[in-house]
């Protein structure tokens, strides 16, 4: 089929060749081109019809991108908004190390207070409203507030104050107390100063200001008995208590309720006369630091320490001994009427 339409293609443009007139009329007969000098493209060079893209191949028009889907010019990134090479992190913008803190960019010396900016000598308080020295010294224990205490006893205080008292196991009705409280009681002996309560920082303190204000009554004989209800507690507030009592010839006392142990033991063991009611009871056992373990050592050192407040009060060696030595911090050795006598001049009643 591809020959004959050759053919007839050659065929037609031969006759039209020959059939072209001239200006005079003349029939003018050009000769055709030698084909033999013309490179003719190879008829299998052709593309078959197969191979040409059939119609339905093409792509229809409503498959081609509409001209709204197209990106437009101004959502584009315009060259202004791309981020030019200077507003990049440059090297130069990162902490140098010579940027760092120096040593010499530190506070010097010099730029600390200065001594004139500290308080003057004049700012502190005048030597007239502090304590006179020979009167008062400084307890120092790290575990406890710093308390002062008259320097004519100081050889009967230790230089610490732990808190003791009674091992739970006693079960005392006041053992997590955290205050004592002072009233005035009165039985068929007259008026005594009556206290319940732990024996805490400023306990001394607030035992002086009661006995001062019932001491200070009209038409009242002064307080000289106590009475107290207690599981113990810090030692040297204590020790400050029975100091007071010794020194100033108070009777210590215990009725059926009473129960006073620990360190409270220890004021009740001061007074210069002791009363007792059968149901009462005195607690005495080792002071101990709650942190520190009870080596020899440290029980040899806390004998020592508190020996020269029990010799000032005139306490009984054998009870000393056998407490100190005997019943430490998860013990108690219990007086009451039944033993109390052994160890002490008692008026029971």
């Amino acid at each position: 089929m591809r020959i004959f339409l050759c053919i007839i293609l050659i065929f037609t443009l031969t006759a039209c060749g020959s059939n072209q007139i001239n200006s005079n009329g003349e029939s003018k007969i050009e000769s055709l081109p030698n084909l033999a000098d013309t490179e003719l493209v190879e008829l299998e060079q052709l593309a078959e019809p197969e191979q040409l893209a059939k119609p339905e191949q093409l792509a229809k028009p409503e498959q081609l991108a509409k001209p709204e889907q197209l990106a437009k010019p101004e959502k584009l990134a315009k060259p202004e908004q791309l981020a030019e090479p200077e507003q990049l992190a440059k090297p130069e913008k990162l902490a140098e190390p010579e940027k760092l803190a120096e040593p010499e960019q530190l506070a010097e010396p010099e730029q600390l207070a200065e001594p004139a900016q500290l308080a003057e000598p004049t700012q502190l308080a005048e030597p007239a409203q502090l304590a006179e020295p020979e009167q008062l010294v400084e307890l120092k224990y790290s575990e406890q507030p710093k308390r002062l205490i008259n320097t004519e006893y100081l050889d009967k205080f230790p230089k610490y104050s732990p808190d003791i008292r009674a091992p739970k196991k006693y079960k005392h009705p006041l053992q997590n107390s955290t205050k004592i409280i002072f009233m005035l009681g009165q039985d068929n002996k007259g008026d005594y100063l009556y206290g319940e309560g732990a024996i805490t920082e400023g306990s001394f303190e607030k035992f002086k200001k009661y006995v001062n204000f019932y001491n200070n009554r009209e038409n009242t004989p002064s307080l000289n008995r106590l009475m107290l209800h207690s599981p113990g507690g810090l030692v040297n507030e204590g020790l400050l208590i029975g100091e007071y009592i010794k020194k100033n010839n108070w009777t210590t006392d215990a009725d059926k309720y009473m129960k006073c142990y620990s360190s409270c033991g220890l004021i009740y063991a001061a007074g210069v006369n002791k009363r007792i009611q059968p149901g009462a009871e005195i607690g005495f056992h080792r002071p101990y630091i709650p942190e520190k373990p009870d080596t020899k050592e440290f029980i040899n050192q806390v004998y020592q320490d508190y020996l020269p407040y029990w010799n000032y009060i005139k306490g009984d060696q054998d009870l000393y001994n056998k407490f100190m030595k005997e019943f430490g911090r998860d013990d108690m050795y219990i007086l009451n009427v039944e033993n109390i006598h052994q160890y002490m001049d008692i008026e029971q009643y």
